[in-house]
């Protein structure tokens, strides 16, 4: 049976779970709770990693991220636990500097060269000076590679920062006409990724790979030039390393759907698609064509996966909803929901960093859970089983402007609901408030 008729809050949800203990300074995880804790989430703060407003000691859905960011910047393994590796990264990151506005010197220098090599700091000199125009090339570099956006040059971004210009080969500058091995290589690695369909690698730059090319932008939010640039050449070298990465366990079944596909699991990939908005084709076919690849690459984009167009088991599992985490537990559900409390409203935002909107808040938790929804406040009502009376974690809705439902929150009990408001950013509201009583819609179960 769910729970019913209780609010919970951060604090109170710490009561359930065991604190971690004290005289180790690490194998802390979602759930735990001490001060000890609280440290932790300050020094990810530091590093531009944890951007909640203050440290809670809670280890909750938003400290999971920050530590899985951090350990992805670091490259240490991504588990979202911090094991003595990571502590120790974390601790030795935590006292090196950090560049940011004011800063002067070589090590500023350097840093506005590699950005430069990166197609980043676009400033015709080289000054040394940390300005805006550096802050913003960092901001973008951050961007593009899912760090923290803070345009601080923090030891995480500097690591990130060489790692990345040392994989970014001279494929840069590559466009219609240019031939050899070069271009043979960046036609197997867009092949690698499901934008090559041509059968064979040629080695020519032609049209063919130009529209590869672009279609990768368009997937990427980059400029879509057709042409190899360096911000397009970095991109492609980190999502070709993601898709070539071995698993992070070896419980998971082998599969990989790309175009070319065909049967009965492709139906299936295809009917929970149309299911949740993503595949607009009126058919299910069975065969994996480019509307079923750009189907999937707008999935992945919105479930904050690598944007390959190609289903693998993550993919497969987060899709169909056969992860292990998919089975929902409102206790935490609702303990993450109260840690965002504050978060600032921004239209289409979707992650603690951006801010929310009314839907993205409820996608952001609900994917924390291993349970991906639908991204628009329409496509869930659609989706979801409508139920009498709301119990937690069941999603009530509203029709803010116009006759059907605009507007969404997460029931948790006592007649209260918790979302992002256009004018409060995430909040707790009462259903029998004068507004929300006269625009409610109904309740719904989407898990």
């Amino acid at each position: 049976m769910k729970p019913s008729h209780v609010v919970f809050t951060a604090a109170m949800a710490s009561a359930f779970f065991l604190a971690p203990d004290d005289s180790q300074a690490a194998e802390w995880k979602k759930g735990m709770s001490s001060p000890e804790i609280k440290q932790l989430q300050l020094r990810l703060q530091a590093q531009g990693f944890f951007t909640y407003p203050q440290a809670t000691g809670y280890f909750g859905a938003v400290t999971e991220e920050a530590v899985k960011a951090f350990q992805r910047a670091m490259n240490l393994p991504v588990t979202g636990i911090v094991d003595p590796a990571t502590y120790a990264k974390l601790t030795v990151s935590a006292s090196s500097r950090t560049l940011a506005i004011g800063s002067r010197g070589d090590e500023v220098r350097e840093l506005q060269q590699r950005l430069k090599r990166l197609g980043y700091f676009r400033y015709p000199q080289i000054t040394g000076y940390y300005g805006a125009v550096t802050a913003e090339a960092v901001k973008q570099f951050q961007r593009d590679n899912g760090l923290a956006v803070t345009g601080r040059a923090d030891q995480a971004t500097l690591e990130r920062l060489k790692q990345t210009e040392g994989s970014v080969s001279s494929s840069v500058g590559l466009s219609v006409g240019s031939r050899g091995s070069q271009v043979r290589e960046l036609q197997q690695h867009l092949k690698q990724l499901g934008y090559f369909t041509y059968p064979n690698i040629t080695g020519y730059y032609g049209e063919i790979t130009a529209e590869a090319v672009r279609r990768f932008q368009r997937a990427n939010d980059l400029p879509t030039t057709g042409v190899v640039d360096s911000r397009t050449a970095a991109r492609l070298a980190n999502a070709v390393k993601a898709k070539i990465s071995p698993p992070p366990t070896s419980e998971r079944p082998s599969l990989l759907l790309s175009i070319g596909s065909r049967g009965e699991e492709v139906k299936r990939v295809q009917q929970k698609l149309k299911e949740l908005g993503y595949f607009t084709n009126s058919d299910i076919t069975g065969y994996y064509g480019t509307v079923t690849a750009d189907a999937v690459r707008r999935f992945q984009q919105a479930a904050k996966l690598p944007v390959t167009g190609i289903v693998d088991s993550q993919t497969y599992e987060l899709l169909l909803g056969q992860a292990p985490a998919a089975k929902l537990d409102v206790i935490e559900l609702v303990a993450d929901a109260a840690e965002l409390l504050g978060a600032p409203y921004v239209w289409g935002g979707d992650t603690p960093e951006e801010g929310f909107d009314c839907s993205g808040f409820i996608f952001y938790l609900f994917q924390q859970q291993g349970v991906t929804l639908p991204r628009t406040v329409a496509l869930m009502w659609k989706a979801g089983a409508p139920v009498s009376a709301p119990e937690v974690g069941d999603i009530v809705f509203f029709a803010t402007t116009a006759s059907g439902p605009s507007h969404a929150g997460i029931y948790i009990g006592n007649g209260q609901f918790i979302h992002s408001g256009a004018s409060t950013g995430v909040t707790i509201s009462r259903l029998d408030q004068s507004y929300w009583k006269q625009r409610y819609l109904g309740a719904k179960r989407l898990f």
